[in-house]
């Protein structure tokens, strides 16, 4: 990533992806997503331009709009109660972003993206998107020894025993990656100016973006901030409890997946994967 002055004076972001095999399309897929975000109220990142198509140049690149402020997880200068304004504001966007809805549940096809530069989905449920590659993943942190054969039985259970609670009729736009590093605010007010890296988004229930966002390195409890920030702009459905505990454990297995592959498991990520067990008493 560079951050370039242009011949209008104007700051940019040029964002390269190198070494990658095939075009990575989902460079293409953030930008019809927050063009769409920004569409509908949400503050997001502006990219203005994506070639993937590697005619020019060895390589796959944005152009996006340079965001202005500070990023919270390398520089926040406040108080808890302006974390807190932060995180408020977060859990409207989120709520904004449940207006957001699609035919369809999990990610976005990247083909019709491309050819057709619109957002097409590519499950029919939401419980088959959330349960993809969970057999695999619990597979392997059961072979890593996080959990025993007993508890691994017992966690895909409870996704079994909770398809009806998953099925939701309607998805909207998930962002899937609302941690401190991926949005800036301004260190005067305290607001957020843009959340950006749509590289996870999908279509899902947005109750998987409030119960995510606190699985990431926060530096207050977020939680409860972001359910009041969502409830200011709509309601939340009475089992909303119980799905987002759902959602926080699904997170907590991929990222477990993903810590354990790169060696990063440490204390923490690993008493956070925990406690999401223990709802169910797992």
């Amino acid at each position: 990533t560079y951050f370039v002055e242009g011949s209008d004076g104007e700051e940019y972001c040029f964002r390269a992806n190198l070494g990658n095999e095939k075009p990575e399309i989902e460079l293409v897929i953030e930008k019809l997503t927050s063009d769409l975000a920004r569409k509908n109220d949400i503050k997001s990142n502006n990219i203005l331009h994506v070639d993937c198509s590697r005619k020019k140049y060895s390589f796959d690149f944005q152009i996006q709009e340079k965001l202005s402020g500070e990023n919270p997880e390398h520089n926040f200068r406040g108080t808890q109660k302006y974390y807190d304004k932060i995180s408020f504001e977060l859990g409207q966007i989120i709520a904004k972003l449940s207006l957001i809805q699609f035919d369809g549940f999990g990610r976005f096809d990247k083909n019709t993206a491309l050819t057709e530069n619109r957002l097409v989905t590519t499950m029919k449920s939401n419980y088959e998107y959330i349960t993809l590659e969970l057999d695999t993943q619990v597979e392997e942190i059961l072979k890593a020894k996080l959990i025993d054969s007993k508890r691994a039985d017992a966690i895909l259970k409870v996704f079994i025993d909770s398809k009806e609670l998953l099925d939701i009729n309607q998805g909207s736009m998930v962002h899937y990656d609302l941690a401190d590093h991926n949005l800036f605010y301004d260190p005067i007010t305290f607001s957020i100016v843009g959340i950006f890296d749509w590289e996870a988004v999908c279509v899902s229930d947005p109750l998987l973006d409030l119960a995510s966002a606190p699985t990431w390195k926060t530096l207050y409890e977020r939680e409860s901030v972001l359910i009041e920030g969502f409830k200011s702009i709509t309601q939340l459905p009475d089992n909303y409890k119980e799905r987002m505990d759902l959602y926080r454990l699904r997170t907590v297995i991929w990222k477990a997946v993903h810590n354990i592959r790169f060696n990063i498991l440490n204390k923490e990520r690993s008493e956070r994967f925990y406690n999401a067990l223990k709802p169910f008493g797992i």
